[in-house]
């Protein structure tokens, strides 16, 4: 024999129970949109970027910066531009013929300055052995001009100023007077360096300007 159990606990109506599971699957969403807000951030709006193009100039354009992996750019040295040198002209040659070299001897012929009158200046200035020496050939033959003072005197104004044409004469036995034929007049004074006498050398030892 079946026996029929009875259900004893309250029924509820299906409209109830339809909206008991709504409101609880409205919490569950509500819960899990509330987790994800806290724990992953939203999309960040970033703000679109202006990109500014300034002109430039030649020199830049021209060489631009290599690109590399690391390390300083190396810096671009541009060339320095060099001048043509001009070239170099020489001097003009000169026209004026240059004067011939002056001889040694003056010219008697030419005018020259003479020192002030009273103007001394120094005679031959032989040493004892070079008077001795002149003595030695004197006395064997060789050069008589000097035993005679006048000669001596012209062999001096010859040799020192370049007087080949004078005129002389004597104040004293040791003074010769010597006149150039442009005018010029010294007064020499001479000595006997080795033998005194007629058979002594004479020297011309000293001088002034007349």
């Amino acid at each position: 024999m079946r026996t029929t159990k009875s259900d004893s606990s309250p029924r509820v109506p299906s409209s109830r129970r339809l909206t008991v599971a709504l409101s609880v699957l409205a919490t569950g969403v509500a819960v899990l949109s509330g987790c994800s807000t806290s724990s992953s951030p939203g999309p960040t709006t970033t703000p679109p970027t202006t990109t500014v193009v300034t002109p430039t100039s030649a020199s830049s354009t021209a060489a631009p910066a290599p690109t590399g992996t690391g390390g300083p750019e190396p810096s671009i040295v541009m060339p320095t531009p060099q001048l043509p040198t001009p070239p170099v002209v020489p001097p003009p040659f000169s026209t004026v013929p240059t004067s011939p070299s002056t001889p040694s001897t003056p010219n008697p012929s030419t005018p020259q300055t003479n020192p002030p009158a009273g103007t001394t200046f120094t005679g031959e200035g032989l040493t004892d052995a070079q008077a001795q020496t002149e003595q030695q050939a004197v006395d064997g033959g060789h050069q008589p001009w000097r035993l005679d003072t006048v000669m001596v005197a012209k062999a001096f104004v010859q040799g020192r100023f370049g007087w080949t044409n004078v005129q002389t004469s004597t104040g004293a036995p040791m003074v010769v007077f010597v006149t150039n034929q442009d005018g010029s007049k010294v007064t020499l004074h001479l000595i006997q360096p080795a033998t005194k006498g007629d058979k002594g050398i004479w020297e011309v030892d000293s001088g002034v300007w007349d």
